[in-house]
Parts: C-alpha cells; sequence; structure tokens
C-alpha cells in the first residue's frame, strides 16, 4: 500500500491513508521476504507485515495517518494487531497512482506549473508554482474559470492567488504562466486544471490534519502522515508542499524524497520526480536501505520511460531487481522480470 508505482500493469484500487513506522527503528518481514530487517522511521507498513521492536528501543508505528501505538519489544505482532486490516478491497501490496506516470515536465524551457498542477485544493487562495526558466526576470500568471479572470505579473516563480474574484467550490479553473514568448501550455502533460474542495471533504480532512498535528508525533513522522491523508483525498499540491518543506529543512529520510518522486510522476511533473527519486536512492544507499533503493529506483525507471530513455529505465529495472532478490522477495523478482522482458521486447523487440 505505500505510494510507489511498482508496475504500470497493476490494477487501480481504492486508496486508504498509510501504515508507517513513525518513530524508533524496528525489525520488519514483509509477505515474501526471507527474513527480518531493521527498518527506519517512515518506512510504509502492510497489514500482512510482522513486527518486531528491538529491545531497548522506543518504537511508534502510525495507523492511517492519524492514531499511532508503541510497538512492545521481544514479541512479534502483525501490523494489523495494531492498525486492523484494511476495510476495502483496493491493492495493498503497493499504494498504485490513479492512473500510472504521464507525460509533462521534462522541458526546462517551459514555465510548467508545478502547483496547482491538476486536481482538487483546500484553500481558496492557492500558491501557484511554476518551473523557472533560465535568463527569465518576469512571469505572466492567469487564472481563469467560471467566472473567473485573474492576471498578474510576478518576477519571482510564485504567486498567491488572492481570493478574488471567489473561487466557486466543484468548479475548474485554468492555470496558465507565459514568459518571453513561451507558455506553460506548451508542456506536453497539458492544461493544467484545479478545484475547490467541497466543505464535507475540506472538514474531513481538517480534522484528520489537526489530529496529527495535535500528536506527540516527530515532526517528520506528522508531515509524512499528512502527506498521506492528503494523498488519500486527491489533494497532491498540499502534500508536496509539506514534504518540500522537509526538503528545504535538510531531511534526511528516504520517503520523504521516494514519496516527491511518486506525487511528481503521478502529476507529470517527469523532471522533479527524476530528481526526487535520484535523491531517495543516494539516501537509501547510504543508509543501505535496500528495499527503499529498489522503490525508488522503479519509480526513476518508470519517469525514465516518461522521457524516452528506456536503456536507462531497464538498467534501473535491473538494478531494483538485483535489491528484491537480496530480501528474497521472488514475487516481486518475478514482476520486475516481467515488466523489463516486455519493455525490451516493445522497445527494441528483444525477446
Amino acid at each position: 500500500m505505500t505510494l510507489a508505482l511498482v508496475l504500470t500493469t497493476l490494477p487501480t484500487g481504492a486508496i486508504a491513508a498509510q501504515n508507517r513506522v513513525a518513530e524508533g527503528r524496528v525489525l520488519l518481514k514483509r509477505q515474501g521476504w526471507s527474513s527480518f530487517r531493521t527498518v527506519a522511521a517512515g518506512t510504509p507498513l502492510h497489514h500482512r507485515d510482522q513486527l518486531q521492536a528491538i529491545r531497548g528501543q522506543r518504537a511508534k508505528i502510525v495507523c492511517r495517518g492519524v492514531s499511532s501505538y508503541r510497538v512492545p519489544s521481544a514479541q512479534i505482532y502483525p501490523v494489523s494487531y495494531f492498525c486492523g486490516k484494511p476495510n476495502t478491497s483496493g491493492v495493498f501490496r503497493d499504494r498504485v497512482l490513479k492512473p500510472a506516470h504521464k507525460l509533462g515536465g521534462d522541458d526546462p524551457t517551459i514555465p510548467y506549473v508545478i502547483t496547482p498542477h491538476r486536481g482538487e485544493i483546500l484553500d481558496g487562495k492557492p500558491t501557484i508554482r511554476w518551473n523557472p526558466v533560465a535568463g527569465v526576470s518576469r512571469y505572466t500568471v492567469r487564472v481563469t474559470g467560471s467566472g473567473v479572470y485573474w492576471e498578474t505579473q510576478v518576477s519571482g516563480t510564485e504567486v498567491v492567488y488572492p481570493g478574488e474574484p471567489v473561487l466557486q467550490r466543484g468548479k475548474e479553473y485554468l492555470v496558465v504562466v507565459e514568459a518571453d514568448g513561451t507558455s506553460s501550455q506548451l508542456d506536453k502533460g497539458g492544461e493544467y486544471r484545479f478545484r475547490l474542495v467541497y466543505p464535507d471533504v475540506a472538514q474531513r480532512v481538517q480534522e484528520k490534519i489537526q489530529a496529527i498535528a495535535q500528536s506527540d508525533l516527530s515532526e517528520a513522522a506528522q508531515a509524512l502522515a499528512m502527506a498521506d491523508v492528503y494523498f488519500e483525498e486527491d489533494l497532491d499540491s498540499e502534500a508536496i508542499a509539506i514534504l518540500e518543506s522537509l526538503v528545504q529543512s535538510g531531511s534526511q529520510t528516504v520517503q520523504v524524497y521516494q514519496l516527491l518522486g511518486d506525487l511528481y510522476a503521478h502529476e507529470g511533473l517527469n523532471l522533479l520526480a527524476q530528481e526526487r527519486y535520484e535523491q531517495a536512492i543516494e539516501l537509501a544507499i547510504a543508509s543501505e536501505n535496500i528495499e527503499g533503493q529498489a522503490k525508488a529506483q522503479v519509480g526513476l525507471a518508470e519517469v525514465m520511460i516518461m522521457l524516452g530513455k528506456t536503456e536507462q529505465a531497464i538498467r534501473l529495472f535491473n538494478q531494483a531487481q538485483a535489491g528484491y532478490e537480496a530480501l528474497g522477495d521472488s514475487q516481486r523478482v518475478e514482476e520486475l522480470q516481467m515488466r523489463t522482458q516486455e519493455l525490451a521486447v516493445s522497445s527494441f523487440g528483444v525477446r
């Protein structure tokens, strides 16, 4: 049930907020793993995983982004002991993006919109951010739709929509950024349209976020839990904003960069996804996080396909396969073998 895209052929399912290791280090054994391995805070948890706290260490997990529990040492527990079983019929081995990776965000000469890129937002005064274009010092930003026409010029790469004209809930609005003869509308990802969520959704999300903010979780654990809640409600812009604030503060948590890579790939912001996946891989290697490294390699491989770099994608899939072999996860190894073979046949005619 992690946010990572593992195979584009996996079906889309209902999505629940994430279970994660919130604090400390625990011994974890997933279905298909040959043995227990030590994992750090931020690691996503599936309901069938088995946990064991390391003696002498304080360890906590957070369930579905809200409730947190201490993991007693010595005894082995399934995650479902704390968090219960999923109450939907979706895919839970790995959270599946809706839909898979998209085109877009691959031309640095275009001021493509980063947030709100598409989907829904919570606040009627969203912060609009876009890609900085080399040599450009001034941008024209425009929001239109459902009786709204707003335009401004700025010298930076972000601006806050002032709230006037008022955005109507459920209505779609188009964001366009222009600079020196180029426009965000030239991006392969298409137009950037967003909607303000309805009050019942906003209230539900705000109650969950408030509960997380009032918890005794660490800053990083809170941010990841909040991002999971936002993603559950298709509020990708909010999830991106809270995770990027951790990046700016120097976070060394692999899952922060992994999650950002997944979100950017989901939004069709492929150069940003590439950057965050590469950082996740670097951090995972440094911390000997085999699973984190393999997941980021798979995500990066899918981005390389969107960027037209098939050979690099195949190499990354092979590297990820080696990681899952080290974990003893034969099912994931088989999936990656099939994915690599399909890619080689479709791209090079190699069987």
